[in-house]
């Protein structure tokens, strides 16, 4: 049972403690006002569905799987772009362990013709970042890669859930901000640095460097009030607008911007040296077929126009 406070519910929940042990549990609060009824939810109210498991479905290699279930998504104590904190839903999903490299990138460009990144020279990236985040992608760079490896973009919520699990941390890996565990305030040089450099970093999921080192392009338009209206079940974002949706902060934002939480934007023809590309897919059950091509809803070129490249505001940031 949950105890009752003035204006705030209690609950205890078992997360991992990174400081002890895996079974550790410790009190997390949540706003009553704004959580949908009933309020009284229990942490058996947050449990994922238990027969939603990554054996029912066809294995994916180099992602990790996300069941289906509810999670405390947004934040009241932040941007108002992040408010109402309220549970939402998502099916079951799997998501890239690591950010899309400029390695795995190259395959794509050589295979396709696609263009390149603008600050690759010799069609090639910059020596011994091999293993860092591609960046200067667009949306539509993002969205024609993910196409050609057979996934999509993320949702936010999708991105959010991976990023946070059901209870609502701050970060990946839990509720304090730890520098060390994430290429953020400019700490590591003021630029990319390894996907795999933060281990301590990894979300509840498995996810590596969700935070900090590079934004990632989600498959949502940007609305500022999408989370007062939204569903509360698997959103997929506004049917239209002028931003996408960006998450995760990067290597020069500060501990507010690389929270879980944090919702970002940019034009969708823009092209960053700090926004990269994480993709999902899917699950398909054993025998189950993915939808054809032209099944597919890809924005290409032609939906988007294209703009010069231009620095995001402080204020997206």
């Amino acid at each position: 049972m949950a105890e009752k406070k003035t204006g705030q519910t209690v609950y205890s929940v078992g997360v991992e403690d990174r400081d002890s042990s895996v079974g550790s549990i410790k009190t997390r609060v949540l706003k009553v006002r704004d959580l949908p009824s009933p309020l009284g939810v229990s942490v058996r109210d947050l449990a994922e569905d238990p027969g939603d498991l990554a054996e029912n479905y066809q294995s994916e290699n180099g992602m990790v799987f996300v069941a289906a279930g509810p999670f405390v998504m947004g934040c009241d104590e932040a941007s108002r772009d992040e408010a109402p904190e309220r549970l939402v839903t998502v099916d079951s999903v799997w998501i890239d362990k690591f950010p899309v490299t400029n390695e795995d990138y190259k395959q794509f460009v050589d295979a396709t013709g696609h263009r390149k990144p603008p600050h690759w020279t010799r069609g090639t990236y910059p020596a011994e970042h091999g293993n860092h985040p591609v960046t200067n992608v667009s949306y539509v760079d993002a969205n024609a890669y993910a196409a050609w490896v057979g996934k999509r973009l993320p949702t936010e919520a999708e991105w959010e859930k991976v990023a946070r699990g059901i209870y609502g941390q701050t970060y990946p890996w839990g509720d304090a901000f730890r520098k060390d565990q994430v290429n953020s305030s400019n700490d590591f040089g003021g630029a990319t640095t390894p996907v795999d450099q933060f281990s301590k970093g990894a979300s509840p999921y498995g996810a590596w460097d969700l935070v900090g080192n590079v934004m990632e392009w989600c498959h949502d338009w940007y609305d500022e009030q999408y989370y007062v209206d939204g569903p509360s079940e698997n959103p997929p974002g506004p049917q239209g607008g002028q931003y996408r949706c960006i998450r995760g902060g990067f290597y020069s934002g500060n501990k507010a911007d690389v929270r879980s939480a944090a919702r970002h934007w940019a034009p969708p023809a823009n092209m960053q040296d700090h926004i990269g590309i994480r993709c999902a897919k899917t699950p398909l059950r054993p025998g189950e077929s993915a939808p054809k091509p032209s099944e597919t809803v890809v924005e290409t070129a032609h939906d988007v126009k294209e703009e010069p490249m231009a620095p995001i505001s402080e204020d997206q940031t």
